[in-house]
């Protein structure tokens, strides 16, 4: 199995380490590691040039987001097989040794189990959807992160790669299309470690929304059949003006739920203000309980 690992990144500087590490220390060795540093101000290019040589391809870019330095790693490749890894995200040793068994068989996209680290560890449930396509259009982006599967190249060039214009959603609308287009694979075991921490993109609610909205677009079929998502899809957007208000809410401040009534009424009937609110009830002792 020949993989090309695409690793894009920008101002990670020398923590990057960790990442590279973790595909170098494979027990199957990749075919060639590319590193597309996507205009990096901090000296990342520098520190990979210097630390690791000819251990890894280093191709630099002006900046241009991360859908497109994964693009650029994507047409550089020379593998059959693609893992993509971003930059603060680590392999467990036997990732690809794993996926190994899967060699010559028809799947396009091998899925393992991920393992999310930061303030808290979550290891993804064990999964094996018959449709795969069902699957991740009901659950937003439940492979997580790029650094999860591996893709054939063939299928990810005939779809075209990723679009910069979903972005932040573009993973989840690059495994919609890939689950048109070929069969997918299930490997139950945690191979990857994922890192969520303050500053990613998906950090900003109005992007991701408009994001989201773009990919749901795409399959308008689709979304007429499942009328949960539709009104998550028509109240989000109410939401979204009164996201300050409901960060306020979240940090304690009870009168931010009447601002945003007031200045934006819609936005109540929206999943995230609902769901908040019944987080909050639950909580909540009954009346019998206090006595």
């Amino acid at each position: 199995m020949k993989i090309s690992v695409v690793i894009p990144t920008f101002n990670r500087g020398a923590a990057i380490a960790a990442t590279l590490d973790s595909v170098l220390n494979q027990t199957h060795a990749p075919l060639e590691i590319i590193v597309v540093d996507d205009g990096s101000t901090d000296g990342t290019a520098d520190f990979i040039a210097a630390h690791y040589g000819n251990k890894v391809r280093l191709i630099r870019q002006q900046n241009s987001g991360v859908a497109r330095a994964r693009n650029r790693g994507l047409r550089e490749s020379r593998g059959e097989w693609i893992a993509f890894c971003d930059h603060d995200d680590r392999f467990h040793p036997q990732k690809f040794e794993r996926f190994s068994a899967f060699d010559g068989e028809d799947v396009g996209v091998i899925v393992p189990r991920w393992r999310e680290v930061g303030a808290q560890i979550h290891e993804s449930p064990s999964v094996a959807p018959r449709n795969a396509f069902s699957w991740l259009f009901g659950w937003h982006n439940p492979i997580v992160s790029m650094s999860v599967p591996l893709v054939k190249r063939e299928v990810m060039l005939h779809i075209g790669g990723f679009d910069p214009r979903c972005a932040p959603a573009d993973d989840w609308d690059l495994w919609l299309r890939l689950a048109r287009v070929t069969k997918f694979a299930w490997v139950d075991e945690i191979l990857v470690d994922y890192s969520l921490h303050d500053g990613q993109q998906r950090d900003d609610p109005a992007r991701m929304f408009r994001a989201v909205r773009r990919v749901l677009g795409k399959h308008p079929f689709e979304l007429a059949r499942r009328p949960l998502l539709l009104w998550w899809l028509l109240f989000s957007g109410a939401f979204v003006p009164s996201i300050g208000a409901y960060k306020r809410f979240q940090n304690g401040e009870n009168r931010a739920i009447f601002d945003a009534m007031r200045a934006h009424p819609l936005s109540i009937l929206s999943p995230q203000w609902l769901s908040l609110g019944a987080r909050i009830l639950l909580r909540q002792p009954t009346r019998n309980n206090r006595r």
